[in-house]
């Protein structure tokens, strides 16, 4: 028995073949019906085992990357599965795919999408950074491909990430708190200007109220400042005036620098944002 073919045209117009072995049709196969987007060793493994193949698993899965049905992701032991219906050997443009591999390599990794790149995974933004964000709570050892592939910021977030696109993703209260525990963590203030409006919007008090439980009070007071223009009722409640003032506990908006701006109302000394978050307005 022969082995047939797929034949695609890619972007380019060029003529793609992969070949499909009779010996390895019913792990295509199932990768196929799975609509797989990532596949791991022990994946290939189960269903070398399943298909009563004789051939090691590794081999297996050496020989579909060969062959085109296997590209290479960051992570060792993990491949992307390009299916019969893309062009050729060619990937899914998976903006999440290294942050899938590690998954897939490492079930238990408490990893989650964060930042600007979970605004954009959860439509409150136009547009992804060009790297995707990733955040691992303390002491949780970083997989070197995902460290690789991607920006890993560590943080710890009280409310369980949800499934946006098939990958776990900070929810907008998680986003909002991560904002003013970290300021560090954020690359693009400006960006994050853009969305705050939107932002403020789609969260609870019950869900900042439980993101910020067990948090010290400077995280608290950084979020009010943050919030005062666009959230005046949220930011006073976070910190009411008589908590607030001169005699409050002076907190740093960043590091230990030249002041950007000196905010009197919440005592906080602003050395990170380029922009006056007392000067945002909300919602018309």
């Amino acid at each position: 028995m022969g082995r047939s073919s797929v034949s695609e045209r890619d972007t380019s117009t060029a003529r793609l073949t992969r070949t499909i072995p009779p010996s390895l049709s019913p792990i295509l196969t199932e990768l196929e019906l799975e609509a797989t987007q990532v596949v791991s060793l022990a994946e290939i493994a189960e269903l070398v085992k399943r298909a009563g193949i004789g051939t090691e698993p590794r081999v297996v899965a050496d020989r579909l990357r060969k062959l085109g049905w296997l590209l290479p992701t960051e992570t060792a032991g993990v491949w992307e599965f390009a299916p019969a219906a893309h062009a050729g050997p060619i990937g899914h443009g998976d903006p999440f795919l290294e942050l899938r591999a590690a998954l897939a390599a490492r079930p238990s990794l408490d990893a989650a999408v964060c930042l600007s790149s979970a605004l954009a995974a959860n439509r409150l933004a136009d547009r992804a950074p060009d790297r995707l964000e990733v955040a691992v709570p303390t002491g949780r050892p970083i997989p070197q491909g995902l460290r690789r592939a991607a920006r890993v910021v560590v943080f710890d977030a009280n409310l369980a990430p949800e499934q946006s696109l098939g990958v776990p993703v900070h929810r907008p209260a998680t986003v909002l708190v991560h904002l003013a525990a970290r300021p560090a963590d954020v690359t693009g203030w400006g960006a994050i200007a853009d969305v705050l409006v939107e932002l403020v919007d789609v969260v609870t008090p019950a869900d900042i109220d439980a993101e910020l439980a067990g948090r010290p009070r400077s995280v608290q007071v950084r979020l009010a400042y943050l919030t005062q223009g666009v959230a005046p009722d949220l930011a006073e409640r976070l910190v009411p005036p008589s908590e607030g003032g001169r005699s409050a506990p002076k907190v740093w908006f960043g590091p230990r620098a030249g002041l950007k701006r000196h905010s009197s109302r919440f005592s906080v000394a602003d050395t990170l944002l380029p922009f006056d978050p007392a000067r945002l307005h909300p919602a018309s």
